[in-house]
């Protein structure tokens, strides 16, 4: 209990200390036209954000930037952010949502959007409805949404209102832009930036290409090995508890991680097929059939390869560091040589079958390359018989090499 308590403790600690997104270098323009430097929270906002945070230095207090006085904000050509009234398309593109409609559902509002192209003709983007939306414009000339809707022709069929391709065929004209072209222009980021930098190119206007920094999705390949600090206890339905002396084992693990391309590169998933072991052994007072006490050496030797399946997430210090804490399922996908004996014939003789736990970690990663983690397990049964209950409890000190 005290280890659990423990580790909680250091667990929400870690989390209410260094939760937090880097800030980095940026701007923004007050609603008077003052510019100001400063320090911007980059939370890779999804969607438009109502609010962002800033600091005017890295020892200065936090401020709130909102639609109320801010009219632009950004970082360099990592993001950019200006305040506008548009009207947007409120349909929903969920396919049991879509309706025989085939017009867009318009209502203004004034939100920050996300530019994603500057130059002659900009292009900008939020999420409305978890429904991407994009916008356009014109020599610094009103924003406009491109129209793109879903909706039913029958119960059975959908059809598309793509009117974003005669608006851009009618406003956005260059020779080298063909009539193919906006016929198959997709409703999709990457081909509306890059049609938005052809034209521009045509036009012999230099283009700005905002989220150049993005990130990609990842993928790690660690090499993990550790101890790991057990304990274990076994109760026979009238026996006294036996209570084995603590382990210290080997653990050596391969991890492949999946780092997923939104929220700065802080969540992952990861599988951790890993090999560990535990033996220990314990003299056992017993009563038999006859009443008469026996006793016993009773071993436990649990020999497995664990695969712990779970999420992680990372909190960033900077580029290099960060800490991070994660939770994962835990099972034996192979139990090797494990078994419960004793040297008495038929007083202990079990077949090990562990049932899941759930693993809790927190560690710290420098550089992508290197790991040092804690991580504790809960407890968990090792054998399964109706009349006796077994708890095995272990805790890891894990170090990680990512050699991908």
């Amino acid at each position: 209990m005290k280890l659990r308590l423990l580790f909680a403790t250091i667990l929400f600690s870690t989390i209410n200390v260094f939760s937090q997104t880097n800030f980095v270098h940026g701007y923004l323009i007050k609603t008077n036209g003052t510019k100001v430097d400063c320090l911007i929270k980059n939370e890779d906002w999804k969607g438009s954000p109502a609010t962002f945070i800033y600091k005017m230095d890295e020892n200065g207090e936090t401020n709130i930037g909102s639609l109320d006085n801010v009219m632009e904000f950004g970082a360099d050509q990592s993001f950019k952010y200006v305040k506008a009234t548009v009207t947007i398309d409120q349909s929903s593109d969920v396919v049991d949502n879509l309706t025989y409609e085939r017009k867009p559902e318009m209502k203004e509002e004034t939100i920050f959007l996300k530019t994603l192209v500057d130059g002659k003709a900009s292009l900008y983007y939020t999420l409305k409805n978890n429904t991407p939306r994009y916008f356009y414009s014109k020599d610094g000339g009103e924003i406009e949404q491109l129209i793109f809707k879903r909706y039913l022709v029958t119960r059975t069929k959908m059809g598309n209102n793509e009117r974003y391709k005669q608006q851009l065929a009618t406003d956005l004209v260059c020779d080298e832009l063909k009539e193919k072209t906006y016929a198959d222009l997709q409703y999709k980021t990457n081909a509306l930036v890059n049609f938005f930098i052809k034209y521009n190119d045509c036009e012999n206007s230099e283009s700005v290409v905002f989220n150049k920094n993005a990130n990609k999705a990842q993928f790690n390949l660690s090499l993990r090995p550790g101890v790991t600090f057990s304990s274990f206890s076994l109760q026979r339905r009238g026996d006294a508890k036996v209570e084995f002396d603590g382990n210290t084992g080997i653990r050596i693990g391969l991890e492949a991680e999946y780092v997923a391309p939104f929220n700065n590169g802080k969540w992952s998933v990861f599988i951790e097929p890993t090999y560990r072991n535990y033996k220990a052994e314990e003299e056992v007072i017993y009563v038999d059939m006859m009443t008469f006490q026996r006793s016993t050496l009773v071993t436990a030797n649990y020999n497995s390869i664990e695969m712990p399946l779970g999420v992680r997430h990372y909190m960033f210090l900077n580029k290099d560091a960060a800490f991070f804490v994660d939770v994962a399922i835990l099972m034996d996908a192979s139990i090797l040589d494990s078994k419960i004996t004793s040297s008495e014939e038929m007083s202990y003789e079990l077949e090990v079958d562990a049932d899941a736990a759930l693993a809790f970690g927190v560690g710290f990663r420098y550089n992508n390359k290197y790991t040092i983690q804690a991580r504790y397990h809960s407890s968990r049964q090792l054998t399964n018989y109706e009349n006796i209950s077994s708890a095995y409890n272990s805790f890891s000190i894990v170090a990680g090499y990512n050699f991908l």
